[in-house]
């Protein structure tokens, strides 16, 4: 009875330290508890950047969706198929490439053309920060809803808009490419062929590409000129509105220059060279319309072409342009015509070349 009692009394103290020894330590425990509360703050936090990141990413795939679905100044058609005529004019391969550098030529008359050309239609102009600090007048486009529809209208809305870019002196990309069409000559101009087709810019070699810059605005007249066309000087002119784009085709009137016994008679002032495209005096390759001049300065020096009698003439000249129907701003403008050269008193031999250029101005950073 006696061990029973004994044996109870011992399993009762078994059982107390049992429970003694079950008890956690204080510091121990602490240390589990901070641990695991930072376990929890570590996958809240985890959660919560997961859930920020999640939302970044999908801010810039929505961005990345939304630039992708615009398109460049213009709205929705900036004029692709407008200007497939004019395809080609790259400048990959071009032979010629403009370094921008200033010559000593004066600025001819044609590159003032800006006041000269400009109307100043009184509508605000929405959405442009260029401001023509070598204006005298407001040459902005009407700010309309409704396309130009008559001749002189459309024309008007054309010269504004060039003169627009030429007093910004807005930034473009420009290339210009002429292919042969008919050469004919004696032997000995014959052989002069490939000095003859780098006056007029025929071929590969002579292509021409340049990007006009910022640094480009005391030289601007050399790629792009403010129009001064009047009805007179255009055949047909029309325009259509193709979401935020005007599509403007102008045919422009055939023209001609001509040089007798190494004298000028006229140059520079057919409708072309009215027309915003570049134009001047003597040989320079920027120049895109060549004219008998231009021939005539370059080959005045040497013997037996001093009394040369030279006479070009071009034909089917068409410009197409697409500008920004709310700024006004030029978006794409292309050029193209056909022109020839008859030469005559050439080292004492006479010929003719015949060749085709086409001319495309893009990328106007506004």
């Amino acid at each position: 009875m006696a061990k029973d009692k004994a044996a109870k009394a011992a399993k009762k103290e078994e059982k107390k330290a049992n429970k003694a020894n079950k008890k956690v330590d204080p510091e121990i425990r602490d240390t589990v508890i901070k641990c695991v509360a930072a376990l929890a703050c570590f996958g809240i936090l985890s959660v919560t950047v997961n859930s920020g990141f999640t939302k970044i990413a999908d801010a810039k795939l929505a961005a990345v969706s939304t630039s992708a679905s615009e398109e460049e100044e213009g709205g929705a058609d900036t004029g692709d198929e407008f200007f497939s005529d004019f395809e080609g004019t790259g400048s990959d391969d071009a032979g010629t490439t403009d370094t921008g550098a200033a010559d000593t030529d004066a600025v001819d008359a044609g590159s003032t053309d800006a006041d000269a050309g400009s109307t100043d239609t009184g509508a605000a102009d929405a959405g442009s920060a260029s401001t023509a600090t070598d204006s005298k007048t407001d040459s902005k486009p009407a700010a309309t809803s409704s396309a130009p529809q008559s001749k002189e209208d459309i024309i008007k809305y054309y010269n504004a808009a060039t003169a627009k870019a030429f007093n910004a002196k807005v930034p473009f990309t420009k290339d210009r490419s002429t292919v042969e069409k008919k050469f004919e000559g004696g032997a000995a101009l014959t052989r002069m062929k490939d000095i003859v087709y780098k006056f007029m810019g025929v071929g590969d070699k002579y292509k021409f590409a340049k990007t006009v810059t910022a640094e480009d605005k005391d030289s601007y007249h050399k790629y792009l000129k403010a129009s001064t066309l009047t009805a007179n000087d255009v055949t047909s002119a029309t325009c259509k509105q193709s979401g935020d784009n005007y599509l403007i085709t102008i045919n422009v009137k055939d023209g001609s220059s001509s040089v007798s016994g190494g004298k000028v008679v006229s140059s520079n002032n057919s409708p072309l060279d009215r027309s915003g495209l570049a134009c001047g005096d003597n040989d320079k390759d920027y120049w895109d319309h060549k004219t008998a001049e231009n021939v005539m300065s370059a080959i005045d020096d040497v013997p037996g072409c001093g009394s040369a009698n030279i006479t070009e003439s071009y034909k089917g000249a068409v410009i197409n342009v697409v500008i920004n129907a709310k700024t006004g701003n030029i978006v794409q403008l292309g050029a193209s015509f056909s022109f020839s050269f008859n030469l005559e008193k050439v080292l004492a031999q006479k010929g003719t070349a015949e060749a085709a250029t086409t001319i495309l101005m893009k990328d106007f950073k506004w």
